[in-house]
């Protein structure tokens, strides 16, 4: 069984056009030359899906479909079988006779494969010579480097030759893995949110066999091998097997960043999907706010965040998609007053043109991680490819926040993606620590404070300082969670600030302020 279902696939949203061909009826040179082309992967994306049965308009499938009638459905399986058996290496895609609009179509599944390069016939149909010799029919490595397949030039097979001594590392076996190492509950979520036809049994079937479908794993004498992606996707603890396979963020509470004392850390584990989907709801919960200005004579009234979720989501799953998982560092999330960074390791590949990248023109056909992204599409946690840069663009654009700044080294040892803070969050930003300091009649020292504003102050009692001045109406549960600490612990603070007269407390307990005065 195919784990994509057909009718996902209809929509267009998760396998680009190129990735898919359509074909109103049995064209078996068109057919096998696709396959052939699918099984070499040149650009990584993971092979592709050939549809029989439904006509294509510019790479659109036109519906209903034309279906194939069901009185040829043994036939042209025979003829593909038979067919498929004239590529070399051996290559033969998954097959599933399915229906869409009451009509009968081939659907195939030709993932990338991992014992090429292939090649095909250019004539499947040649017998023999005229006299009488057996002809070879000349094979030739197809492949589909954009939207039309062809035959691979001279130079192009240099590449195709390279792609299949350097397998990408998520598609490669992970050794020490097992299948006990798979989690059923973690598997059949996937399954579930990616609306996988595999989903109806993946508990009354055997683990491995919904490994197998799913090109997570290897067949082997003695059962299965798991590769990488099995264990990143659907692992408890990808991070015993890969040591950077999570996500650290560090919360800074103060102007100072990394030189106060005042930040909250979380790490991030389990799953891949997972870590992403919990260090965004984090992220949704704890620091994201929307501001409402009403504008005078206009009804609708002026919306937007002070960091918008889009963004943030795009960047942090390129980042994990895009990050070598053989190194030991971890993806980080770094929070300050103004921005947000995201940095993975290592950074762009050299080829990459940063200044293209910057604006989101750059097209990789090389992959990193090919399987990661695949895998994230399929639960709308990543765009199609080469388009995650423009999505961050476009959602900022659209927030009326400033632009992102993509940097790296001339190494290219990382790339660190700044998510900057919308104007309208002063309470945010460092201008609303300027503003309340000259409201309190001190100025910003090398700490931040004054000598006469923090000389009878602790560090500790700093850090709850700081985290005032930039959210005012916090409550003692959020400044707790941030500090690490308990709320008691944080409420025995907030009185010995209270009783040396620089905070005090208006309003109520839960819809009240903490606002700083001026010292007697």
């Amino acid at each position: 069984m195919i784990p994509l279902k057909l009718e996902t696939l209809l929509k267009g949203r998760v396998v680009e056009q190129d990735r898919v061909e359509y074909k109103k009826g049995w064209n078996p040179a068109d057919t096998i030359h696709a396959v052939c082309a699918y099984a070499n992967d040149f650009t990584n994306m993971n092979g592709g899906y050939v549809v029989i049965g439904i006509e294509e308009d510019n790479g659109r499938p036109l519906l209903p479909p034309a279906g194939i009638d069901e009185n040829d459905l043994d036939r042209i399986q025979n003829e593909l079988f038979e067919y498929c058996n004239q590529i070399e290496p051996r290559y033969l895609p998954q097959l599933e006779i399915t229906e869409h609009g009451g009509k009968k179509l081939i659907y195939l599944w030709c993932s990338a494969g991992d014992a090429g390069p292939y090649k095909a016939p250019v004539d499947i149909y040649s017998k023999k010579k005229k006299n009488g010799a057996k002809d070879e029919k000349r094979k030739e490595y197809w492949i589909k480097p954009f939207s039309v397949k062809t035959i691979a030039k001279q130079s192009e097979l240099f590449e195709l030759f390279e792609k299949f001594n350097a397998v990408p590392f998520d598609d490669r076996v992970s050794r020490g893995a097992k299948a006990e190492d798979i989690q059923m509950g973690h598997l059949r979520d996937f399954l579930v949110e990616s609306n996988s036809a595999l989903a109806e049994d993946v508990f009354s079937r055997p683990v491995a066999d919904t490994l197998l479908s799913l090109e997570v794993a290897n067949v082997t004498d003695v059962g299965v091998d798991i590769r990488n992606i099995g264990i990143l996707m659907f692992s408890d603890r990808p991070e015993k097997f890969m040591p950077g396979a999570r996500i650290e963020l560090v919360w800074f509470h103060s102007p100072e960043e990394e030189g106060s004392d005042g930040f909250t850390e979380k790490t991030f584990t389990g799953p891949l999907f997972r870590q992403v989907k919990d260090a965004l709801r984090y992220i949704e919960t704890s620091v994201i706010e929307e501001k409402v200005v009403k504008v005078p004579g206009r009804a609708e009234a002026d919306r937007y965040f002070n960091f918008p979720y889009e963004a943030l989501e795009e960047a942090l799953a390129n980042a994990c998609q895009h990050k070598s998982y053989q190194i030991p560092e971890a993806v980080e999330i770094r929070v300050y007053l103004n921005r947000i960074m995201i940095i993975n390791y290592p950074g762009p590949a050299p080829w990459i043109d940063m200044e293209k990248f910057r604006e989101g023109k750059a097209v990789s056909r090389r992959y990193r991680n090919r399987r990661i992204g695949e895998f994230f599409k399929e639960i709308d946690l990543a765009e199609k490819k080469s388009t995650g840069i423009k999505k961050i663009l476009r959602t900022l654009a659209n927030n009326g926040s400033p632009p992102p700044t993509f940097e790296t080294d001339s190494a290219r040892n990382s790339l660190e993606t700044t998510i900057w803070i919308h104007e309208g969050f002063k309470t945010w930003g460092i201008s609303r620590w300027d503003q309340i300091l000259a409201d309190t009649g001190n100025t910003r020292g090398g700490s931040g404070f004054t000598e006469n504003f923090t000389e009878n102050l602790t560090e500790k009692e700093k850090d709850l300082i700081d985290i005032i001045l930039c959210e005012s109406g916090i409550t003692t549960a959020k400044m707790a969670e941030r500090l690490g600490i308990s709320r008691q612990t944080v409420s025995v603070r907030l009185k010995q600030l209270g009783e040396k007269g620089l905070i005090c407390r208006t309003g109520s307990d839960t819809k009240g302020n903490w606002q700083i005065i001026r010292e007697p």
